[in-house]
């Protein structure tokens, strides 16, 4: 086999094993680093994981003396807000209560979130569409997703049946 078949296996290798372990993290409520190109990043990174071990980077800012590009690294979105991944919910949960009370219908505006208090208004942003909803159910309960959209959510924002999108804590 030539070398740089070779390489471009083991690449692709790394590149799989580093999204599956990504996805672990993720799915077990545990903080994951985004890198740009900062050739800073990885000293940031080093410091946080020695000061804050593997399950946090929050204050990365405020290494002592470490003079690192903010946008170096990212925490995982808290569960108040961000880049979130978010699915949706309709057909066969139509006509039922909903974790906070409600009757779930095709036409309620809201989400689905696991642990923000029932009520909670949210900002979703999806492209250059913005809607503020309410937290009305529980979910998701697929690895990777944050929240799950009503139908009618889903429609106002113009989602696909899965998209990223910004959520924000509405103040």
């Amino acid at each position: 086999m030539p070398a740089h078949l070779a390489r471009i296996g083991v690449t692709v290798f790394a590149l799989l094993f580093a999204i599956a372990v990504v996805t672990e993290h993720q799915a077990a409520g545990e903080s994951q680093l985004v890198m740009t190109g900062d050739s800073q990043a990885p000293a940031v990174i080093a410091a946080v994981f020695e000061r804050d071990g593997p399950r946090g980077v929050a204050g990365f800012q405020e290494l002592g003396g470490a003079a690192a590009d903010p946008t170096a690294v990212v925490a995982a979105p808290s569960p108040g807000g961000g880049i979130v991944v978010a699915s949706w919910y309709g057909p066969g949960f139509y006509d039922n209560r909903t974790a906070c009370g409600q009757t779930y219908t095709p036409e309620i505006l809201g989400v689905a979130h696991k642990t923000l208090p029932c009520g909670t208004q949210l900002t979703l942003t999806y492209g250059a569409r913005a809607v503020t909803v309410a937290v009305i159910d529980r979910g998701p309960y697929i690895a990777g997703r944050t929240i799950d959209l009503s139908n009618a959510t889903k429609l106002a924002l113009g989602c696909t049946d899965l998209c990223t999108l910004r959520m924000q804590v509405a103040q």
